[in-house]
């Protein structure tokens, strides 16, 4: 196979192929899987962590670790679950690292076993009416690391509750109630700074 044919076959491989091609020994397939997922891992991995330096530097040891991972992973899984979980994991360890509070999903939970979500239309809708993008960065501070990864993961990037599942490594039943969970603070949130801003009109 020659160098253009090669070239060809990596840029329309699938995922598995590309894994495949990189445990053979061929670099261009594994920078191809960078090229794909670069942008994603990135955008997960600042909404997390506000600081464009610190993605950065989370994206490339994400890639890293994959790399040295693939010969573990499993072929026959998705590739972006994975990777995802990966880039999220090294996240919440360096927030652990640098003693940045990280919730207990378990007591995220507990306060409401049972609750569903509202519809994804309906969270989006509140967040686009009542928040400017700046208000929503700011309200996503406020939420713990692993409650701003399920949201992230969620409403961001538009994973589904089996991708979110594999992601996370959570079961897949817990899904939609972290997310409640999530989507009420959030709520609270958002109710906060419209009042402040309403008693801020009112004082001027």
């Amino acid at each position: 196979m020659n160098q253009e044919t090669n070239r060809i076959v990596i840029v329309q491989a699938d995922d598995s192929q590309l894994v495949r091609l990189t445990i053979s020994g061929q670099a261009k397939a594994y920078e191809a899987l960078v090229r794909r997922y670069q942008k994603l891992v990135y955008n997960v991995l600042y909404q997390m962590v506000q600081s464009h330096e610190q993605a950065a530097d989370l994206t490339q040891e994400t890639f890293m670790r994959a790399y040295r991972g693939l010969k573990t992973f499993n072929q026959g899984a998705p590739f972006k679950p994975w990777l995802l979980r990966i880039a999220t994991n090294t996240c919440l360890n360096e927030l652990r690292r640098t003693s940045q509070a990280v919730d207990s999903l378990e007591t995220l939970l507990e306060e409401n076993p049972h609750a569903e979500p509202a519809s994804r239309e309906n969270v989006e809708s509140q967040v686009e009416m009542r928040m400017t993008q700046q208000e929503l960065i700011k309200a996503l501070k406020q939420l713990t690391p692993s409650q701003r990864q399920i949201f992230v993961l969620r409403y961001s990037h538009d994973l589904s509750y089996d991708e979110i599942s594999q992601t996370t490594g959570l079961p897949l039943t817990t899904i939609k109630p972290i997310l409640f969970r999530v989507r009420e603070k959030l709520r609270k949130l958002m109710a906060d700074q419209s009042q402040m801003h309403v008693n801020e009109k009112e004082s001027d």
